[in-house]
């Protein structure tokens, strides 16, 4: 009986077992998420008027008069039409020739390079007897502003009778290419006597405005 008894509790205590606590897990810390906030302080500031950008004044220029001439030189007698091509010669004052040549005449006041006339005739007497040649200097003048004067330009030595007489066949075509393209110019003049020795003598006033050139026919 009681080996039976002791069977029974064997199994009895077997079915029930030992029961272990069961370990609860350790509960997970909460982190408490905390906004940071960043106060930003903007700073506005008044807008300034911006000044307008101001021009100095100019300076006004008063034109300054012309230097008046010291001497009076005389001027040339533009005659009337001799012909009915209705040129008009020109006879230079003998005081512009300096006593150096005389008798300075051009057949016309007026050249051209494409229009009538296209070439005029020019005539000096030597006044020295030690001149045997003579040299024709000339210049362009932009007209009517007058404000690009060219240099003087060497047409070499004119034609003579060997009697003191020389003449000259001045062509629009005579002046420089630099200088047709202008619609319209002065010619100023100048001679030069020269010696036996190709020396200079002296020379002539420069005939200044007596000519006008003219590109086309006006």
């Amino acid at each position: 009986m009681k080996k039976i008894l002791l069977i029974t509790m064997s199994i009895l205590l077997a079915a029930c077992g030992v029961v272990q606590p069961v370990e609860q897990p350790a509960p997970s810390p909460v982190v408490q998420t905390v906004p940071v906030v960043q106060t930003v302080v903007v700073t506005v500031l008044a807008p300034t008027n911006t000044p307008e950008p101001t021009l100095a004044a100019t300076e006004t220029l008063v034109p300054t008069s012309p230097p008046q001439p010291t001497e009076a030189l005389p001027t040339a007698d533009v005659a009337a039409p001799t012909s009915s091509t209705g040129l008009v010669p020109v006879n230079v004052d003998n005081t512009l020739g300096k006593g150096v040549f005389t008798n300075i005449t051009f057949s016309s006041d007026l050249v051209s390079l494409r229009c009538f006339p296209r070439e005029m005739q020019i005539s000096i007497t030597a006044n020295l007897p030690e001149i045997v040649d003579a040299v024709l200097y000339y210049r362009i003048i932009d007209n009517p502003a007058a404000l690009y004067p060219s240099e003087w330009q060497n047409l070499g030595e004119m034609d003579t009778d060997k009697k003191g007489n020389f003449f000259y066949t001045f062509k629009g075509e005579s002046i420089h290419p630099n200088f047709r393209v202008l619609d319209k110019a002065w010619v100023d003049f100048q001679f030069i006597g020269v010696n036996k020795g190709g020396a200079v003598v002296d020379r002539t006033q420069k005939l200044e405005r007596l000519v006008t050139y003219i590109k086309d026919c006006p």
